[in-house]
């Protein structure tokens, strides 16, 4: 427990030092909250990228099932297979299902470190009114610098994520699992007779045929 104290005493210290950089209070208040802010998103983005990194192989596979499925079910329109298509629509609207909510759920992460900082804020600031809203009657603190500058700062930080080596590597292997996905056969190409036929339209409806009947 003494360890611990320890531990929060250095690192109110630590989020606290940007804060007493400038001699003027309001310019330092919020060079010390996008200091937190950028905390914030290093934190959040570096978390994201290793769970990430943890569960590349389960994101992968839902990827490639989702565009492998996707494209069995255009092979079965083009095949006019009304039941092959259904089966295999329904697999891959729930692939989509999965991989989508994974990405929200990667996100999430990425957002874990807000509440802590919001809660330290509070903690250091609660009562402060930095600004006061005309004919509002109400006045603006610390969360609101705190969001005015924590979502410039991400935007700004998603543009040159890739220039920092860790993420860079990370961005690789999204592009890397992507690819190795497939590609995504457009329902454009249906009214073209030769798309989609390399790799065997048989063998595409019959492998559908096979996941639908161990559903």
């Amino acid at each position: 427990m003494e360890y611990w104290n320890l531990f929060i005493l250095l690192l109110d210290a630590v989020i606290i030092a940007p804060y007493r950089w400038l001699p003027w209070a309001e310019p330092a208040f919020w060079l010390g909250t996008a200091c937190l802010s950028l905390w914030c998103i290093l934190l959040g983005e570096f978390s994201g990228a290793l769970v990430y990194l943890w569960n590349r192989e389960f994101y992968d596979g839902q990827q490639r099932e989702m565009v492998r499925m996707h494209n069995l079910s255009v092979e079965a329109i083009r095949h006019k297979d009304k039941a092959t298509y259904k089966a295999t629509n329904r697999w891959a609207n729930e692939y989509f299902g999965k991989v989508f909510f994974s990405g929200a759920a990667l996100f999430a992460v990425s957002l874990w470190p807000v509440p802590f900082a919001m809660h330290w804020l509070d903690g250091r600031f609660r009562g402060v009114e930095l600004y006061h809203v005309p004919y509002g009657g109400w006045a603006l603190g610390y969360a609101f610098v705190f969001f005015m500058t924590y979502i410039p700062l991400r935007i700004l930080f998603s543009r040159v994520r890739d220039r920092f080596p860790f993420f860079r590597r990370v961005a690789g292997l999204r592009r890397e699992s992507a690819e190795s996905a497939g590609k995504v056969v457009s329902w454009g190409e249906l009214a073209s007779p030769q798309a989609g036929h390399a790799g065997g339209q048989d063998t595409a409806c019959s492998a559908a045929e096979k996941k639908t009947d161990t559903v």
